[in-house]
This record gives structure tokens, C-alpha cells and sequence, in this order.
């Protein structure tokens, strides 16, 4: 099984959460491919923010795009009650998903459902699979052992 886990993260707290489901993964047999959602131009917080609030994308610095793969994980944070412009980029450079399995988390200060839907119908738009998802408060993944544990979670849910 191949699996790719797609990320954005600008304090390094998705990062960690990405890292735990990627050694999840692997630790269950899973080739993984890990790619970091790079905007070509530094953006900052404030930036991702506002072009978050009036849906503005952004250019990607990826050499290419991933290689289809049996489960497509996706990590990004929110940014004003949206979906994050690397991740909204993302889900828009995609061209289909032909039935794989999906786990989404989206982290944020608070639980954001509606970001989570969005980005669920995107999926499911491109032919999705299963998906499992977690909206995630930020301080409830304060420490390793948390992270752990939610990658658990979400990878024992999606190769069930």
C-alpha cells in the first residue's frame, strides 16, 4: 500500500502531527511519500489569514505532484474560520482520488466543522474513498504522546 501525507504548517505543530501519521504508517507496512505543502512566497500567519479570509490562493513550490497512492492524508491548520490557502491549493491541484482513502485533520484554536466539510466535499468531489476525519483544538495536542495517540486513532480508522 502507498500512501501519501500532504501537510501545512507554520509553528510546526502540524508538522508533528503529519510525522506521527507518516511513522504510523510506515510502522504498519505503509510506503509513504510525506509532502510539505510550500507556498513559493512567505506568506507568515497574518498573510495566510487574509488571503484565507478572502479566498485567495496560492503558488505552490513543489516539484511535482505527488504519485497517486492508496490513502492520501491531509494535515493543514485553520486561518480565519477557512480552509488554509496551501491546502485549499492543494485540494485544487488534485485530479483525482479514484476511490482512496482519505484521513483529514485540520487543527486549529477551536474546532472548525465547516473547514472540515469544505474540505470533505473537495475529497469527495474527486472520487474519495472512506474519510476519516478529526477537527483538532490545538491545545489538545500539546504534547507527544497526544500527537501519538491521534495518529493512532485516525490510521487504525482508515486501513480498518
Amino acid at each position: 500500500m502507498k500512501a501519501t501525507v500532504a501537510y501545512f504548517s507554520v509553528t510546526g505543530r502540524n508538522e508533528q502531527v503529519a510525522a506521527a501519521i507518516e511513522r504510523e504508517l510506515v510502522d504498519r507496512g505503509v510506503t509513504v511519500e510525506r509532502v510539505f505543502l510550500k507556498p513559493k512566497n512567505n506568506m507568515g500567519a497574518v498573510g495566510s489569514a487574509v488571503r484565507s479570509l478572502f479566498n485567495r490562493s496560492v503558488e505552490l513550490d513543489l516539484p511535482r505532484l505527488p504519485e497517486p497512492a492508496d490513502l492520501l492524508a491531509l494535515v493543514g491548520p485553520v486561518y480565519a474560520s477557512s480552509v488554509c490557502p496551501p491546502v485549499a491549493t492543494f485540494l485544487r491541484s488534485l485530479s483525482g482520488l479514484e476511490g482512496a482513502k482519505v484521513i483529514n485533520v485540520v487543527c486549529g484554536y477551536n474546532t472548525h466543522p465547516e473547514v472540515i466539510r469544505t474540505i470533505n466535499g473537495r475529497l469527495r468531489a474527486l472520487g474519495s474513498g472512506p474519510i476519516v476525519e478529526r477537527t483538532v483544538r490545538l491545545k489538545d495536542i500539546d504534547s507527544p504522546d497526544r500527537v501519538a495517540a491521534l495518529a493512532r486513532g485516525v490510521v487504525a480508522e482508515a486501513l480498518a
